[in-house]
């Protein structure tokens, strides 16, 4: 603002181009720069599935193709189902994390939501800005949407976290050697989720938490020079936003809780049943050992939607765990098909419709939130 307020006339150049062409000249060239360490997390992705997938499972890419010709029609269909099945059942946890939200609306959250976040490394974040637009232009506020993705998303990193100690529980009562690798993820998994459970406990139970997150957060936003607009500052809103929380958690952590857990439930079965589908199958308690390295592992964003990472720690607990090779790492590489890729053109082409409605008019930010 200063610059515009300026007075003076300004000096004359010489001649040659004008100096925003100059700018935008440099900022050009810094594209094939930013272009680059995009692709960098999407071809160590493409590397890990490739190259590493098939040696860790001990399997030619001939014997894994062999294996997932044995689908047929009536499989991937049955896939379909039961995928289709765990979003739905993943909406009774997002509509309690806020009312008002319908079924239909939390299952297209869900999914275009992560369409964008399993495209780019570190996408949850675009995700969430484009969650945040969509319930903006049903009405919900910026407060309501807050709580929403706070709640579920402790929710949904508690399950993820428990489901390693389980996993081990379950190898243990099936005599089944879980192995170095194994116990010490999910060794890292409990105490994971007793730091985590133990800083959700803390924020819960009085303000003094949320304010000191809230003044860590204006101070970044000072230094880079976007700071809260709210009243208080984003101490004010982080603590607003807590008492708000425990407010509806305290009606809501039971569908909260069933959704997160009947979603997990889902996911392992869809697991088995790729398994099941593409060769042998092994036990329950090693398909159920293998889903919850999956859920540990997704936690790690660095590819895009954990993309080669999962997969190489999924093939290799089956293989440690006894599984067959081929059919172990075709299975595996057939769950995440369905669970990261399917999401990618289903839920952009949901995104795609919603963009088109709202360009031709539909009601935006100052609707009143539907529940239907």
């Amino acid at each position: 603002m200063a610059l515009l307020e300026r007075t003076e006339p300004a000096p004359v150049r010489a001649a040659g181009p004008p100096a925003h062409g100059s700018r935008a000249t440099a900022r050009g060239a810094f594209r094939p720069r930013r272009l680059g360490r995009a692709l960098v997390p999407v071809a160590l992705a493409a590397a890990l599935v490739a190259w590493v997938v098939p040696r860790v499972a001990g399997a030619a890419w001939s014997d894994i193709g062999a294996a997932l010709g044995r689908l047929g029609i009536l499989e991937l269909a049955a896939i379909t189902a039961l995928w289709l099945a765990g979003l739905w059942v993943h909406t009774l946890a997002l509509t309690a994390a806020m009312p008002g939200l319908s079924s239909r609306r939390a299952f297209f959250l869900n999914i275009t939501g992560s369409s964008v976040s399993n495209i780019l490394p570190l996408g949850g974040a675009a995700g969430t800005v484009l969650n945040y637009t969509m319930s903006r232009s049903w009405g919900f506020t910026p407060a309501a949407f807050a709580r929403w993705a706070l709640l579920t998303n402790i929710w949904d990193v508690l399950v993820k976290l428990a489901l390693p100690g389980l996993a081990l529980t379950g190898l243990a009562l099936a005599r089944i050697d879980a192995g170095h690798d194994v116990s010490v993820l999910a060794g890292a998994g409990v105490v994971l989720l007793v730091v985590f459970a133990a800083a959700a406990g803390l924020l819960s139970t009085g303000d003094s938490g949320a304010r000191a997150l809230g003044r860590a957060a204006d101070w970044v936003a000072v230094r880079v020079r976007r700071p809260c607009r709210d009243a208080g500052g984003c101490a004010g809103s982080a603590v607003s936003l807590r008492r708000d929380s425990a407010v509806l958690i305290a009606s809501a952590w039971g569908r909260l809780t069933v959704g997160k857990v009947a979603y997990a439930a889902l996911q392992a079965a869809l697991l088995w049943l790729c398994l099941s589908c593409v060769g042998r199958v092994p036990a329950l308690a090693v398909v159920f050992a293998a889903f919850a390295v999956e859920r540990l592992l997704s936690l790690a964003v660095i590819t895009p939607g954990a993309t080669g990472i999962v997969e190489v720690g999924m093939t290799g607990v089956l293989g440690a765990l006894g599984a067959d090779a081929a059919s172990a790492a075709a299975g595996v590489l057939l769950y995440r098909a369905f669970t990261v890729g399917m999401e990618i053109p289903v839920g952009g082409a949901g995104l795609l419709w919603w963009s088109l409605r709202r360009s031709a008019g539909a009601p935006r930010s100052g609707a009143a939130p539907r529940t239907a």
